[in-house]
């Protein structure tokens, strides 16, 4: 990882070098628009596949593909990508149309009924899980199934090409806290499986349409709700995070009270995950 290869490259610097020296690099970056560079061994972004399925379908075949009780689109893959049925999109960001486009771009052919769908070919729930036995989706998710590594490497670049993005919609004051609060969490194996977990879990906040009463609940809101001084970065990003699904859950237009007991159990657990 970046910031650690610095941190051990200088490590005679003090911190205050080392957090002027992350200020500099995430400027540079922000201002260049290029995608941030997030070095992983295999083994490590294996694991953090492996924990992001976990929170996203128990690792279990069948949950790679789902339709949730009261929306309006299937979620498809590893991180429970959406994908809408018609051409009327909802407030939240479609992925898995851009992930077949990555599959596709890496040599991986996906299923041949897919090839000439631009949508969903289920109109409902009740349809897709009258055909959830069927051809079609058990071999989707054997598919997805055999291809977890590239799954994986593509919610890395969702990350890496947020960050900049991030960092480039905030203020000044806004973008030292969000640049400050990134180095501590990218320091470490465990910072980064929170940010890549929550960014595919909520996404990046920077849609306007993924709003209520004009507030957000995306990766952004929670870097800006976290304090300025704190002592253990994963704790409180669980709370920030806590904070900021809680308000979008008081701010809903219809209930979602009933997600927000398993949305904390997810970021809660983030400070005991153990990855090496």
């Amino acid at each position: 990882m970046l910031f650690r290869t610095l941190l051990i490259i200088t490590g005679a610097y003090n911190v205050l070098r080392f957090l002027l020296i992350a200020i500099l690099l995430f400027t540079t970056i922000s201002l260049s628009a290029q995608p941030y560079e997030i070095n992983l061994s295999s083994k490590q972004a294996n694991a953090l596949g492996q924990l992001i399925w976990e929170n996203e379908g128990q690792q279990k075949l069948q949950h790679l593909t789902s339709w949730n009780r009261g929306e309006d689109f299937p979620s498809l893959g590893l991180g429970h990508f959406i994908w809408y049925p018609n051409k009327e999109k909802g407030p939240f960001k479609e992925q898995f149309p851009a992930l077949l486009t990555y599959f596709k771009k890496h040599g991986v052919t996906p299923p041949a009924w897919l090839s000439d769908l631009k949508f969903a070919p289920w109109k409902s729930r009740e349809q897709f899980y009258t055909e959830f036995d069927d051809e079609a989706l058990s071999q989707l998710r054997v598919f997805l199934s055999e291809h977890i590594d590239l799954q994986v490497k593509f919610v890395i670049l969702r990350l890496e090409n947020a960050i900049p993005l991030i960092i480039a919609d905030c203020n000044k004051q806004q973008k030292k806290r969000v640049i400050a609060n990134l180095s501590q969490l990218t320091s470490t194996t465990q910072g980064l499986f929170a940010l890549l977990d929550y960014i595919n879990f909520k996404g990046d906040g920077l849609s306007k349409l993924e709003r209520y009463q004009g507030d957000g609940w995306g990766l952004k809101q929670v870097l800006l709700t976290m304090p300025e001084v704190y002592q253990d970065p994963l704790r409180i990003f669980g709370l920030a995070a806590d904070e900021v699904l809680t308000r979008r859950v008081k701010n809903a237009p219809r209930d979602e009270f009933r997600w927000l007991k398993g949305w904390r159990v997810r970021i809660h657990a983030y400070q005991d995950i153990k990855i090496r």
